[in-house]
């Protein structure tokens, strides 16, 4: 699904930084935000990763805003996606597993 044709042609990603017994709660809310396409518990700098998609920069800075008041998110770090080089796929995957990309090469 292209969520531009939905309006929402920014595509950021941010990191939040959390306290982590909090990280099941504030997953839940995660998951009660709609501009939130995906979100994983990661490791590194930040504990959970978001794509976040917005009409503005603007509406991402709200989304990003409305979070980061969720008890135990303690701060963000975002950067905005210019363009999408490799969108989001599943079948070159499926492909290589299956054998398919093999017999094709």
């Amino acid at each position: 699904m292209d969520v531009a044709a939905l309006g929402h042609g920014v595509q950021a990603f941010t990191t939040f930084e959390v306290d982590q017994p909090a990280r099941a709660a504030i997953a839940a809310r995660l998951r009660a935000v709609p501009q939130i396409l995906e979100a994983h518990v990661v490791t590194g700098p930040g504990d959970i990763w978001c794509r976040i998609a917005g009409t503005s920069n603007q509406h991402v800075q709200q989304v990003i805003d409305h979070v980061l008041a969720v008890p135990g998110v303690r701060r963000s770090t975002t950067v905005v996606a210019l363009s999408a080089v490799v969108p989001y796929r599943v079948q070159p995957l499926v492909d290589e597993v299956s054998g398919l990309s093999e017999s094709q090469g």
